[in-house]
């Protein structure tokens, strides 16, 4: 596999990897500010790290993306 094969998959998979974080903190937030008179303490608790988690994940994908973007020469935004 060349270098830009593997970079192409690399940005596709951050790509894929932002788009599944965005949408489970977004089920997440829902659930922890929308539902929380329905859900005892420590599920709350638990969400709002979840929260913190997956803003963390979303972040790290997409310091990966722009990873692939310079390796394939692309203009980084």
């Amino acid at each position: 596999m060349s270098e830009t094969q593997s970079a192409y998959l690399l940005l596709k998979g951050a790509n894929i990897a932002m788009m599944i974080f965005l949408a489970l903190f977004l089920v997440v937030a829902y659930c922890a500010w929308g539902l929380e008179a329905n859900l005892p303490l420590l599920l709350i608790a638990i969400l709002h790290f979840l929260q913190i988690l997956f803003a963390g994940l979303f972040k790290l994908a997409y310091v990966v993306r722009l990873i692939a973007q310079n390796q394939l020469g692309r203009p980084l935004h």
